[in-house]
């Protein structure tokens, strides 16, 4: 395999970095995937790690890419992991590594030139700090100062297609693209060619392969289809599920792979986990659900405070989650539903009034001044912060599951960025924003309705009456609605069934996601927890507020 260090355009690349494991153990949920295996991924060469299905080559890849915490819930690991650059000393904990995923992970609400502009904006920081030795001879790195439009360019990914329409073979150039652009020492490629034939397969090996050769990074490639990879690497190590080891394979034993890995199986043996009484293991998740919930609690008004590593993706996240709370599909939703609110509440309670003949006369005043109240300060408020936790919660519940399922959250991970960052933040802003505003709308859309319905049955008394009695207990008997009586308490429940919608949705989203299905839980559980929080505010308010 011939290797490059410099780009097509000659210019110098900084030396490849390779990587040392150190006594590397892992378990899932208590499980024994590996046991002190220690190894080393050499510098500037495409390392290929296969081994048998079930075996954990792909939480091999989450470890080695820093996705995985040591004292996870069901994933752990202990060891060392090193990047080393000759004549530098170790850089440890690991940063600055790239992971092509095998979902791609690729933002589909950003077009293709965002979704690498995205990373050259956010090179990972994770290891900066033990970097700062090597900050000069990085200032004039080419790679970095390459646009988004020349990166698209060399990796022949469209400009003008929008993300999800993309074919498959693209959608891997882009990622590919996304990658480089964040300038890592070590790419890792997740299962590169699942799910393609043998020609397309072929074709995605040969972009890896010269893409490794343009960019001299250090290429590791975990994958169950070595029949397609192995011609390009330099070096395979086994995943031994038997052992549970890393094992390096020599050139000549490379065509006995298959055998191997038809010899070893992974033990599936139930682990202590899965034999937990059903009542303990209900409790010990509630007691974790709880904990997690307190957690996020007090760390809530933190992430209200909108900060950015970059102010230009604040705002871009921030609109995105705007537009999909309060798009001009809530607004119909809610003046829709304030118009039935206005109509039912002024209506009813003039047709069904006790001896209404007789009563009427004497309390119509009084009934527009309840009916006004009954709107502004508790119907329209609870319907509308109902509808919009469950509509708006559900949305973006299912717009975070998806980026959780799809892998775009470790793509934020992996460039060095918190999950709460670009995704908790913009979405915490835009309910704050949205929540009263949808509310607004719907009450407006009441007023509206109720006067037309109260004209229609009082053609002979008109709107002035209506004007003035209607908002004669929210504004102390004047027509003038600029600042309604009782508006603090109606802003406050607004902004607390906001933030609580907001928290609800994103910390269901963000869990972890094994299937389609999963996000589609997770929405139908966004609706129930969050209505259900939207009445308690309501409970516990009017319990002050009246």
């Amino acid at each position: 395999m011939v290797n490059s260090t410099k780009l097509s355009t000659g210019s110098q690349l900084d030396p490849p970095m390779e990587l040392q494991l150190h006594d590397l153990s892992i378990t899932a949920a208590g499980k024994p995937l590996l046991k002190n295996a220690s190894e080393t991924i050499q510098a500037g060469k495409i390392t290929v790690i296969v081994g048998p299905s079930g075996a954990g080559k792909s939480v091999l890849m989450r470890t080695l890419a820093g996705l995985l915490s040591k004292t996870g819930d069901s994933l752990k690991w202990q060891g060392e992991i090193e990047l080393h650059r000759h004549g530098s000393k170790p850089l440890t904990p690991i940063g600055n590594v790239g992971v092509v995923f095998q979902q791609f992970a690729l933002f589909d609400e950003l077009s293709c030139q965002s979704n690498v502009q995205f990373a050259l904006d956010h090179p990972s920081k994770r290891a900066h700090g033990h970097q700062d030795r090597e900050t000069n001879s990085r200032k004039q790195d080419p790679v970095r100062t390459r646009t988004a439009q020349q990166w698209l360019e060399e990796l022949g990914v469209p400009q003008n297609v929008a993300v999800g329409n993309l074919s498959g073979g693209q959608k891997q150039r882009l990622a590919i693209a996304r990658t480089l652009a964040s300038n890592p020492s070590i790419i890792l490629y997740d299962e590169p060619t699942s799910g393609l034939d043998s020609s397309s397969g072929s074709k995605v090996a040969e972009l890896i392969r010269t893409t490794h050769q343009t960019q001299g990074r250090t290429s590791v490639i975990v994958t169950h289809d070595y029949p397609t990879l192995i011609p390009i690497a330099d070096e395979v190590i086994l995943f031994n599920a038997e052992t549970k080891d890393l094992e390096r394979l020599e050139r000549d034993t490379w065509s006995k792979i298959e055998h191997r890995l038809n010899r070893l199986r992974p033990e599936t043996e139930p682990s202590a986990t899965n034999r937990q009484h059903p009542v303990i293991k209900i409790f010990d998740q509630t007691l974790c659900a709880t904990g997690g919930v307190v957690t996020a609690a007090c760390s809530l008004p933190v992430q209200i405070i909108p900060w950015f590593p970059k102010w230009k993706w604040g705002v871009r996240f921030t609109s995105h989650y705007l537009a999909l709370i309060a798009g001009p599909s809530a607004w119909v939703y809610l003046i829709i539903a304030g118009m039935i609110t206005g109509f039912t509440a002024t209506f009813f309670t003039f047709r069904f009034l006790p001896f209404r003949l007789y009563t009427q006369p004497l309390l119509i005043d009084e009934l527009l001044a309840s009916v006004g109240f009954a709107l502004y300060r508790i119907l329209v408020p609870i319907l509308a912060t109902i509808l919009i936790a469950a509509r708006c919660g559900a949305a973006v519940t299912a717009d975070v599951g998806v980026k959780q399922y799809g892998g775009q959250t470790d793509a934020l991970r992996t460039l060095g960025l918190k999950t709460s960052t670009y995704l908790l933040t913009p979405i915490l802003i835009a309910f704050l924003i949205a929540t009263p505003l949808l509310e607004w709308l719907a009450f407006e859309a009441a007023k509206l309705v109720s006067l037309l319905t109260f004209l229609h049955s009082h053609q002979e008394i008109g709107a002035h009456f209506w004007q003035q009695h209607f908002h004669s207990r929210l504004s102390g008997g004047s027509a003038d609605l600029s600042l309604s009586e009782g508006w603090l308490w109606v802003l406050s429940k607004n902004l607390l069934c906001g933030l609580g919608t907001a928290a609800i949705a994103f910390y269901r989203g963000v869990r972890p996601k094994q299937s389609a299905s999963d996000v589609s839980s997770t929405v139908t559980a966004t609706v129930l927890w969050a209505t259900l929080y939207v009445l308690s505010v309501h409970f516990v308010i009017a319990l002050f507020e009246f």
